[in-house]
């Protein structure tokens, strides 16, 4: 697939000047178009009670002060920015920006912190994902971006499937490997309990892996598989991570209304805890 236009996300914090350095390096390296956007919160109380002139400038100025910023960063590289402050609720703003540009990728950053999996629910973060009809790319602080190494996590839906579509055309465009992994995550007690069930969970896990194999052949992709045994989204994480640096890219399962917002427990547990970029596809 090719990157043609991007979008990232900013603020004035370390995460997002990060994201944004990411967000320049792919941009410079596949010739996209970068809108930079941050989004000032909207003031809900009563205006008669502010002693301030202009409220609304007030609150737009974090705003465009990131933007600003992030002009600079692009200056010093050479490469054109689009700005863009806008104000309401981040994640529904930023998912609705990146659908009326046609973006083919939203980036953000991520703090690093042992707190994150508890405080990304009902985040920016998460609620970007969950609106979104675009591709995201979750950068966390530090993290290199990586797409010659691209670690598919599958587990035979058709989401995951539409995210193997994502992964091999990336890997055709960018002559990188796709490192394709499905887990067996079944407890003990159900493998004493159901030998036979947990045989056949295996055949068909190991059918996850190969179908995507064959899609990988057909396209000329360079590919190989693994199957893993464990909880799953620890178990994605420790490939991943044991490998080097890489991306990794998943699927978040199409819901509607606030259960779009969970994600699906895989997705949520390795966007909160994963060293490396997360590229979660949107079908």
């Amino acid at each position: 697939m090719a990157i043609r236009r991007l979008l990232v996300s900013v603020d004035e914090s370390a995460p997002s000047t990060h994201a944004l350095k990411a967000a320049l390096d792919l941009a410079g390296t596949h010739g996209a178009s970068l809108t930079a956007v941050a989004v000032a919160p909207p003031y809900e109380g009563d205006l008669r009670l502010v002693g301030v002139g202009d409220i609304s400038r007030v609150l737009r100025q974090p705003c465009e002060q990131a933007l600003d910023a992030a002009k600079r960063e692009a200056d010093l590289r050479g490469l054109p920015i689009a700005t863009v402050c806008e104000s309401g609720e981040p994640g529904e703003v930023i998912a609705d920006l990146a659908d009326s540009m046609r973006a083919d990728l939203v980036v953000m950053g991520r703090r690093n912190t042992s707190t994150m999996g508890r405080l990304l629910l009902g985040s920016v973060t998460a609620r970007t994902i969950g609106f979104s009809h675009t591709d995201v790319l979750i950068v966390p602080e530090g993290a290199a971006v990586n797409l010659r190494r691209l670690i598919l996590a599958t587990d035979g839906s058709r989401y995951s499937l539409a995210a193997a579509e994502k992964a091999l055309a990336l890997g055709k465009e960018l002559d990188a490997i796709v490192e394709v992994v499905s887990v067996m995550d079944v407890p003990n007690e159900y493998l004493a309990l159901a030998p036979q069930a947990a045989q056949e969970l295996a055949i068909s896990t190991k059918g996850f892996v190969a179908e995507v194999l064959e899609m990988a052949k057909a396209r000329g992709v360079a590919a190989k598989g693994n199957v893993l045994e464990g909880n799953a989204p620890e178990e994605i994480l420790n490939y991943a991570e044991e490998g080097g640096s890489g991306t990794i890219v998943i699927a978040s399962h199409g819901r509607t209304g606030l259960r779009r917002l969970l994600m699906g427990g895989v997705v949520e547990w390795i966007v909160a805890h994963s060293g490396l970029p997360v590229w979660i596809t949107k079908s």
